[in-house]
């Protein structure tokens, strides 16, 4: 397990150490959440609670999901292809915008 964290892997014959990693990972990060559904509930609970317990929260409860996320994902990575994974991200996402697309319409009512 150590020497997992401390050896540079192999990806597509690119070798990525720990810091071009978190970089990475950071930067995606950062720009997907940044105007998010969650980031607007957090300045929304910041204006009634204290802005400390929720900032702990929301690491708290963002950690839990990255880590779920981060497990589930090196379960699949020798299970399932990448381009399977992608293809079903995207079909997700097409079906997502099709039915938010209806509600808009009015053509379906949801009470989500």
């Amino acid at each position: 397990q150590a020497d997992a964290m401390a050896s540079p892997r192999s990806v597509g014959g690119t070798r990525l150490d720990f810091w071009s990693v978190c970089a990475k990972v950071f930067m995606l990060m950062f720009v997907a959440e940044m105007g998010d559904r969650t980031q607007i509930a957090m300045i929304v609970l910041c204006t009634r609670h204290n802005p400390y317990f929720v900032c702990f929260g929301s690491i708290a409860g963002f950690f839990v999901v990255t880590a779920l996320a981060v497990v589930c994902g090196e379960f699949l990575a020798g299970k399932v292809s990448e381009r399977l994974v992608t293809l079903v991200g995207g079909g997700l996402f097409l079906l997502f915008a099709l039915f938010t697309l209806l509600q808009a319409a009015g053509v379906i009512h949801s009470d989500l």
